[in-house]
């Protein structure tokens, strides 16, 4: 690990310098003597077989961006990941790194700064005989404690955590997992030269709350985990029609729930991911995507893409496939975690049913027929007279994963067209699952006061942006 994080003129124009960084050294230390080589010259005493030379393949750099215009500058990383592949790969295979924002970019990208504004500050080398190889040795010796404590002192319990004796969680064990979400920051909107809206940094949530229930055995559906997140951010918006969080969910001094710091909810789940447990959901992408955690295909089981008809498109809601297929109502007035973890599990033990008895196209063709006979929606519910409307899941942008800033910098459009753009951001409108863009408020007939041709919502395209 190199620290380059020199500034002086000279410095830079080494790294100005095309080629001045190499992808591999090879290194001798003899008699406090320290001897470096690289390109041909390392290639030649490879060849005379140098003894006590030490190959180091480079892995990764962290840059300097300084983008000017009054920002401050921020880091980004350059990883080779040809190296922690399990297979030799022939060339390398670099990726930019910025913050959510992941990229493949060409060595000449990776290795050129000649850019004043893109400086190298880390450099990370690695010794060549230990490439592509992966030691996962150490998952045989986690630490799994924290699935059986019980720290709740609450007397009402929601969930009944592991056993011993007959709760060990292990390879290809099911579990059900869910979660909650509150916005802590709002999206940053301004107008560009076209007189069209930009969303320049959009919405940030925080997990609120994790539920996961039991995927088998006798205590099939019974939850272990429901961790209500102690947050340190303020909370802007509950989403409370949408994840069923109000404020005193999440008050130290008021909840009765089981509440824990992020970091507790955050290992109990990886501590399940590194068992080899499969995460069985609906919609699990969103899921992972708040907690901030990557699961491998391999070990997710997403219910929304077994009820799913490529060709037409769209998407089933976990409200409407209970209510074909299990006869439920859920989702009634808000979201219960647990109820939908539940809920995601049966749905699978039906997708089972139908595939065993090679009826599974049969009832996919006939759910998308009901589906479009009710809107894909299930029907309101009556109850005293009171109609009860269902709470939807709101949309998400396919690339909703930066960090945003309040509303703060929206120009001038008029008082009235201002007013409703505002109204709608401020309506609660926040990303859910199966949606795109297109479900926007902004991009909404019902949304009439605002000129269509100024509600395209984009991203700016540049790559090394905070």
């Amino acid at each position: 690990m190199l620290n380059t994080a020199i500034t002086s003129s000279e410095s830079k124009s080494l790294w100005a310098t095309p080629g001045w960084i190499p992808e591999e050294i090879g290194i001798i230390v003899d008699q406090c003597h320290f001897i470096c080589f690289q390109g041909d010259e390392l290639k030649l005493q490879l060849q005379c077989g140098l003894p006590n030379l030490k190959v180091y393949s480079l892995i990764g750099i962290v840059a300097e961006i300084n983008s000017g215009h009054n920002q401050k500058p921020h880091l980004v990383s350059f990883i080779n990941v040809a190296h922690s592949l399990p297979e030799v790969e022939p060339q390398s295979q670099w990726h930019l790194f910025n913050d959510f924002h992941v990229r493949s970019v060409s060595p000449e990208e990776a290795l050129n700064y000649s850019a004043s504004w893109k400086t190298p500050s880390v450099i990370a080398f690695q010794i060549k005989a230990a490439n592509n190889q992966i030691d996962n040795s150490w998952k045989k010796n986690l630490d799994t404690s924290l699935l059986y404590s019980d720290t709740s002192k609450k007397n009402e319990k929601t969930f009944h955590p592991l056993t011993l004796l007959d709760d060990v969680p292990g390879g290809n064990t099911i579990i059900a997992l869910d979660t909650e979400f509150v916005s802590v920051r709002q999206s940053e909107i301004e107008v560009n030269a076209d007189g069209e809206l930009e969303t320049i940094r959009p919405t940030v949530y925080a997990l609120a709350r994790v539920s996961v229930i039991r995927g088998s055995g006798e205590k099939e559906g019974i939850p272990f985990i429901d961790d209500y997140i102690a947050s340190k951010e303020p909370v802007i918006d509950y989403l409370t029609s949408y994840s069923g969080i109000v404020k005193e969910d999440l008050d130290p001094l008021l909840s009765r729930h089981n509440l824990v710091p992020l970091k507790v909810a955050y290992k109990k789940l990886w501590i399940l991911l590194n068992l080899g447990c499969k995460f069985l959901g609906h919609g699990l992408r969103q899921d992972f995507r708040v907690t901030n955690i990557h699961v491998p295909k391999s070990q997710v089981i997403d219910t929304s893409d077994f009820f799913f008809i490529v060709a037409l498109k769209r998407k089933l809601s976990l409200a409407f496939l209970a209510w074909y297929l299990l006869k439920e109502d859920i989702q009634v007035k808000t979201h219960d975690s647990i109820e939908d973890a539940r809920t995601a599990l049966r749905l699978y033990r039906k997708y089972q049913e139908f595939q065993d008895a090679g009826v599974l196209e049969t009832m996919l063709q006939d759910i998308y027929r009901k589906g479009k006979d009710t809107g894909f929606k299930p029907p309101t519910i009556k109850d005293d007279e009171k109609v009860f409307k269902r709470t939807g899941t709101p949309p998400i942008l396919n690339e909703l994963t930066l960090p945003s800033t309040p509303l703060n910098n929206v120009f001038n459009l008029g008082s009235s067209t201002m007013n409703s753009a505002r109204k709608c951001f401020a309506s609660g409108w926040t990303p859910g699952r199966g949606t795109n863009a297109h479900s926007s408020p902004l991009c909404h007939p019902w949304c009439p006061k605002i000129p269509i041709q100024a509600c395209k919502i984009t991203f700016k395209d540049s790559e090394y942006r905070t």
